[in-house]
């Protein structure tokens, strides 16, 4: 008997075959289910765009009180059928919610609604989305280069990153640095200084200056188009006389005890690189000064973990995980190392070491809140 093809796809003859069990593989139960975590996966990206454009068009900025979507029009200018498919998209995520014929601000999402933290948030959507779509583009013309941020080229992409890359620090400034003992002192100090490497477009560097206006800061970064960026940002900041910006790989580090915090995002420097770059910057640091690294590796199961293994693959780190970055900072000859507890909704791990006041003396560790390993 000839087979023929059903509407659903299935080859199967006309004395009636049974069909596959639900879950062998090639059945129709099987495709739908594969089918339907694409469908869901694909909305997400949808929505990850629609809460951008809202931010981008200044939609949810409107929501403080409760406006319809015609009187969000009017003020924003944006097509009032288009906002409200926004905002139906943002009830959805729990970021907005419906009061009457409009729409208010969802608690949780007051706070990044407007000001600084609405421009954090939008660089790191636009930088996710924007990094998505080079993966997408590359892998099409069937390659996908994995030099870490060299394949990066894009203003608008590079821009994105120094905003996500700028949103940790208030967060640094409020919690993190107040713990380790008489930091914040010295960053409010004249002649303190920040070791900022991978620098990018700058936005940390600067950022770190609006908080201690007595801190200066020195910029490296091996990449000609980040600071060629960094040194417009800087200049447009007014801080050309505080921030000094290198064209400098951290393996090449030559400075000796001139800072007292450095920032190393090791989650984009091969193992080798990082480890190396981290002997230099404890050699770099001031007695008694922190380096801070950034890794963004889990090793555990699930979507995310997978993916954050697959960002940090594609920014040139592989799989160095936390605790490796730890045992680094150790190996470097720095004390009371720590791998800080995850925090909700921030992908990076931090990762602490101290260049000890007398080298090779063994201090007595301080907790300082984290979870120290050794």
């Amino acid at each position: 008997m000839t087979p023929v093809e059903t509407a659903d796809g299935e080859r199967t003859n006309l004395q009636g075959t049974s069909p596959p069990a639900a879950g062998s593989p090639g059945s129709p139960a099987a495709r739908q289910q594969a089918r339907q975590a694409i469908l869901d996966l694909t909305t997400s990206v949808y929505a990850c765009s629609a809460l951008c454009s809202a931010l981008q068009l200044g939609i949810l900025e409107e929501l403080s009180m409760p406006q319809t979507p015609g009187q969000i029009a009017d003020r924003t200018g944006a097509d009032e059928a288009l906002v409200k498919s926004l905002l139906d998209v943002a009830v959805e995520l729990g970021l907005a919610e419906t009061a009457g014929n409009g729409y208010v601000c969802s608690p949780g999402a007051v706070g990044f609604a407007s000001g600084r933290a609405k421009e954090f948030l939008i660089g790191d959507l636009r930088s996710t989305m924007l990094q998505s779509a080079h993966l997408v583009e590359q892998s099409h013309h069937g390659s996908v280069p994995l030099g870490g941020w060299e394949q990066y080229s894009d203003p608008e992409l590079l821009e994105a990153q120094g905003m996500r890359s700028a949103e940790p620090v208030g967060m640094l400034v409020t919690r993190l640095v107040p713990m380790l003992e008489g930091l914040e002192a010295r960053l409010r100090s004249p002649g303190a200084r920040l070791l900022d490497v991978g620098t990018g477009v700058g936005r940390l560097a600067i950022e770190m200056c609006r908080h201690f206006p007595d801190l200066r800061v020195v910029g490296i970064d091996p990449y000609a188009t980040p600071l060629e960026l960094a040194r417009r940002n800087v200049a447009e900041a007014g801080l050309e006389g505080r921030i000094e910006l290198r064209p400098q790989r951290v393996e090449d580090l030559g400075d000796d005890q001139q800072f007292d915090l450095a920032w190393v995002p090791v989650m984009f420097l091969p193992p080798d690189v990082a480890a190396r770059g981290l002997e230099r910057v404890h050699t770099a640091l001031r007695p008694d000064g922190w380096a801070l690294a950034g890794s963004m590796t889990d090793d555990g199961d699930g979507l995310q973990p997978a993916v954050l293994r697959l960002m940090a693959h594609l920014f040139g780190s592989g799989r160095l995980l936390p605790d490796q970055a730890a045992d680094m900072l150790r190996a470097a000859g720095y004390d009371n190392v720590g791998v800080l507890p995850p925090t909700a909704g921030v992908a990076i791990r931090l990762i602490l070491g101290q260049r000890p006041l007398v080298e090779g003396a063994q201090r007595s560790r301080r907790e300082h809140g984290l979870r120290t390993g050794g």
